[in-house]
């Protein structure tokens, strides 16, 4: 009695299909570029720009400085984070007046994850503290998760971001938007991207 290799050429079959599956998958993953090519080194990426701080009706400008890092593939962090407290400006509300005496970022550093259009940043937050003038004493922000969007994801001059999630303003639980603008250095403006 012969037996049939009938089920073991179709184990065989499956088996190059998934391998072609998940290969295929895994190409399509998005990656770091730099000038159109994949990146296979380290670089740390300046940013600046300034950001806006919505609590109900007030509202806080800052400006900030920040550093990209990533060795390419997928990944990335925020490896450094300041607020420029000297920038900061209360534009209505409970902010109007105040000043920012210090600007403290959570654990850093804050990760970042590369999709096909964006980048996903992890654990991004800031605590803000104020003069004593101000009837606001204390504003934690906190994003577990913040979309940052190229305006060209393949060539890379700015990251436009907003988000609203819960926050603290003097202890108490609160919706807090954050929404803003980082830029990329001259030298480094457009060579950079993702796909």
């Amino acid at each position: 009695m012969k037996k049939s290799r009938k089920p073991l050429l179709m184990g065989a079959a499956v088996l190059v299909v998934v391998v072609a599956l998940v290969g295929a998958a895994s190409a399509l993953a998005a990656v770091w570029k730099h000038e159109g090519k994949t990146l296979t080194e380290k670089v740390e990426l300046p940013l600046s720009g300034g950001e806006v701080i919505e609590v109900g009706s007030s509202a806080l400008l800052c400006d900030s400085t920040a550093t990209l890092s990533t060795e390419g593939g997928s990944t990335g962090s925020i490896s450094a984070f300041a607020v420029e407290k000297g920038t900061c400006v209360g534009l209505s509300g409970s902010f109007k007046g105040c000043e920012v005496t210090a600007a403290t970022p959570k654990t850093l550093p804050y990760g970042v994850t590369v999709n096909a259009e964006n980048l996903t940043l992890k654990g991004f937050g800031v605590t803000y503290t104020f003069n004593a003038g101000c009837s606001v004493a204390e504003l934690e922000t906190s994003y577990p998760e913040m979309t940052l969007t190229p305006e060209t994801p393949s060539a890379i001059k700015l990251f436009h971001f907003g988000q609203t999630a819960n926050g603290k303003v003097n202890g108490v639980a609160t919706s807090i938007t954050d929404g803003g603008a980082w830029q990329l250095s001259t030298a480094d403006s457009e060579k950079y991207g993702i796909g």
